[in-house]
């Protein structure tokens, strides 16, 4: 694997090289996130028609060891690991219709009955609104998530259990996807308080508030490198809605995806060389692995 890694990045250097298709079905896919390890990889998956969703584990390299990780009749979807690989942290539709509750539960990776964590304790009293892009901080000691439960979308943050939930945005307008960087100090978002969607950072206490970037197009999907110089993102500045990545303080942004299909929702490979993402660039929406020149 090591040997494959250093000619792809000696090949980028001197050209674009193709990404690898991890999935091969066509069938509507959704936020990828891999296991710490590099082993696993968890994915969600429209079936019947795309009238259901529902999510997924596979050994990477093998298609046909793709599982659903729950049995349950509505949809879960937008899962990432925990960082010890051996659960996940999702979302479940826990009414009927497109208009049910959106919780969020933990599930063990191999499968099993979900337990929502953050659902209508959130609020009192209860009321319909949606809790979504779960997230663990490295430490796996807290999950980042959006919710509507107070009115507006905004980014908070709980203990593993649901507990201790923290508000840490304020905005009258939407704020979406957040994500950690590795060393915990961070959350980037998408917000839409400066009119289109922009990158933001903010403090996991909700302190220091930073604007990242700036552009004609919607920038969206925030994902952190494992070493933390770098963030892969979604825009379509240049027309498309395709993969850049740019430095953690938001400059240096280069479209690295460059198709006219559409690619998005990417996350970095455990090991920080390449970018995972759904396209449809094969004609149905897969998951595919670009690799990052340095």
């Amino acid at each position: 694997m090591g040997h494959y890694f250093a000619l792809a990045l000696v090949l980028f250097s001197i050209g674009p090289t193709a990404p690898d298709r991890l999935t091969t079905d066509g069938l509507g896919k959704g936020r990828p996130a891999w296991s710490r390890d590099g082993k696993r990889l968890t994915f969600s998956r429209h079936e019947a028609g795309g009238t259901h969703i529902w999510q997924y584990v596979m050994d990477v390299g093998k298609p046909s060891s793709a599982h659903r990780v729950t049995k349950r009749a509505v949809p879960d979807y937008d899962a990432t690991f925990s960082p010890d690989g051996k659960g996940l942290v999702l979302v479940v539709v826990t009414q009927s219709g497109t208009q049910g509750n959106l919780d969020i539960a933990t599930v063990p990776s191999e499968g099993g009955e979900p337990k929502v964590i953050l659902g209508d304790s959130l609020s009192s009293p209860p009321h319909l609104s949606h809790q979504e892009w779960p997230s663990y901080s490295p430490d796996g000691k807290r999950v980042a998530f959006s919710s509507t439960h107070e009115g507006n979308q905004e980014i908070y943050t709980a203990a593993s259990d649901g507990s201790d939930v923290v508000r840490i945005t304020q905005s009258l307008g939407t704020d979406a996807h957040p994500c950690w960087t590795p060393d915990g100090l961070w959350l980037l978002f998408a917000t839409d308080r400066w009119g289109g969607l922009e990158l933001a950072k903010a403090r996991p206490d909700g302190t220091g508030l930073v604007r990242l970037t700036t552009s004609r197009g919607l920038d969206d999907y925030p994902a952190v490198s494992p070493d933390g110089t770098r963030v892969a993102f979604v825009s379509h500045r240049d027309g498309n809605f395709e993969i850049h990545v740019c430095r953690i303080d938001g400059s240096e942004v280069v479209n690295v995806s460059k198709h006219p299909r559409g690619d998005t929702m990417p996350t970095w490979t455990p090991d920080g060389k390449g970018v995972t993402f759904v396209s449809e660039r094969d004609g149905g929406s897969d998951l595919y692995t670009l690799l990052i020149a340095p």
